[in-house]
Order: C-alpha cells, then structure tokens, then sequence
C-alpha cells in the first residue's frame, strides 16, 4: 500500500512539473516577442532585429490582409508580447486589446499619408525606406543596448533600397511606356513615385468582383493602348483576369504586392528578393 502510495506522489510531482515547464516554455515563446501584423512589416523587422529579437507576424500565410480577422488566440499573443508593430489603415484592430497592457505598439506608417484607403505603402521603394527607419526607432527604443546592431542592419537595409529606387527610375527613363495594367492595383505608391500610370482591374480590396462596364473599359483599354502584358500576383485568385487573357490574348507577368504571401514566400523569400523580381517584371510590362 505505502509503495503505491509512493508511486503516486512520485506521479503526481512528475506531472506538476511538466505542466510547470510547459507553462514556462509558453511563457518563453511569447515574452519578449516583437508581433507584427503583415508579412511586408514581418520581413523588414525581421532583416533589422536580426538574432537579437523574436519576430512573429500574425496575418496568417495566405490569409488576405483586408479581410483578416484576429483570432482569440491571436489576441492571446498580442497582450502577451514585448511589443507590437502595426501599420496603420488595414490592421487598427492591434490597438484596443493592447488598451491597459503594458505592451509597447507602433507605427510603423508614422509620417506617410494614405491615399484614397490604400495601404500598400511597402511597394514603394521611397516609403519603404521611410518605414524601415520607422521600424529601427521602434526596436532601438525596446532595446537600446543593442541600439548599434539594429542601426547597422537599417542602414544595409535602406542602401539596398536606395539601389532598388535608382534601379527603378532607371527603367523608367528607358521605358517607352509610362503606363501599367495589373489586376489588383497595388502599386498606387509607386506609380506616384515614379511618375507611372496604373490601369487596374479590380479596386483596392482585391475581393470586388470588377463589374460587366469596367470589364468591357479594360479590353477596350487594352486595344487602344495595346497593352502587351497584365500583372497578376498569383497569389490572388481573380476569375475576371482569366476572362481578360482569354479575350484579349494579353499575357500574364507575376508581380508580388505582398497583401498576401504563402508560406514558402514566408519562409524563403524576404521583402527585397521580392522587390527585385517586381523590379523585373516591370521592366518587361514598360518595355
């Protein structure tokens, strides 16, 4: 009797002990965690925290950024965070479970100016810059011993961009057309920046069916202008692009606008291998 007894309580401990560990473990995964909202966000902290921070995003892979709806789970992780950092217009909701918590939140659009509730400031290359400078004061102020470490990872960051900016206002200059269509029209910003003019299929939200008249303007477009090529994030699924290829002929180019990315893009790809395939694709489309 006693050894079973014994047997028990040896049991019992075990079992305290493993539950403690989970706890702590939990714990340890999500303290001192920096949450971001979307992946453009995601994959600039990322390139500036390096290995001195946890980054996690919580627009899930594949998920659309206009539609997406936190779970409680994911409401779990924001008030158990170090800190977050959101960009402003798509993803407002980071903010009222964040009320009364000690978590630290920013901004990481501070200074830019949306334009008719279009959120895709990242495709810029010039706003870009301005929100990884954001972004650097963000993990500078929750970290100021290693203020050097992420300075040095910015500036790395802002001199590739500052050669993907030259690179694009050089195709630009050599391009005979100064005009674009793409199916969703997530380029706005960089159109402005660099003096283009973008046709689009779709509205902002990537989910609005284009009607029968705009659906007929876009062919008619098409042939007055003789546009050879229509960008298409394939990550998007827009049954309206597989009409216009089919009665126009116009071929398909990929471009990446980054709202949404799929978990191999997630894990292989970072923001500026993507801008570099855009960069490509908009040298052929202007051509």
């Amino acid at each position: 009797m006693k050894r079973i007894k014994l047997l028990f309580i040896v049991l019992l401990v075990s079992i305290i002990v493993f539950l403690s560990g989970c706890k702590n473990e939990a714990l340890t995964t999500t303290k001192g965690t920096v949450y971001t909202t979307i992946y453009p966000l995601y994959s600039i902290t990322k390139l500036i925290a390096g290995e001195k921070l946890t980054v996690e995003k919580l627009v899930k892979d594949g998920a659309e950024i206009h539609s997406f709806e936190p779970s409680s789970r994911d409401i779990a992780k924001l008030t158990s965070a170090k800190a977050v950092i959101y960009l402003g217009l798509v993803d407002e909701w980071v903010k009222k479970p964040l009320e009364g918590t000690s978590v630290k939140i920013f901004r990481a659009s501070e200074g830019i100016e949306f334009i008719d509730s279009d959120p895709h400031i990242w495709t810029s290359p010039r706003l870009l810059k301005k929100i990884a400078r954001n972004i650097e004061y963000a993990l500078t102020s929750l970290d100021p011993k290693n203020k050097s470490y992420y300075q040095e990872n910015a500036s790395k960051l802002i001199a590739s961009l500052d050669k993907l900016d030259k690179e694009f206002s050089s195709v630009v200059k050599n391009s005979k057309r100064k005009e674009f269509l793409i199916a969703h029209p997530s380029f706005g910003y960089l159109a402005r920046d660099y003096r283009l003019k973008q046709y689009s299929i779709t509205g902002v939200n990537e989910e609005e069916e284009p009607s029968a008249q705009k659906m007929k303007e876009i062919v008619q477009l098409i042939k007055e202008k003789n546009i050879k090529y229509i960008l298409v994030d394939p990550n998007e699924n827009l049954p309206a692009v597989k009409t216009i290829v089919r009665d126009t002929g116009i071929k398909i180019v990929n471009i990446y606008g980054m709202g949404i990315v799929n978990s191999s893009q997630a894990k292989n790809e970072t923001i500026l291998s993507l801008m570099e395939k855009n960069l490509k694709a908009f040298e052929m489309v202007l051509k």
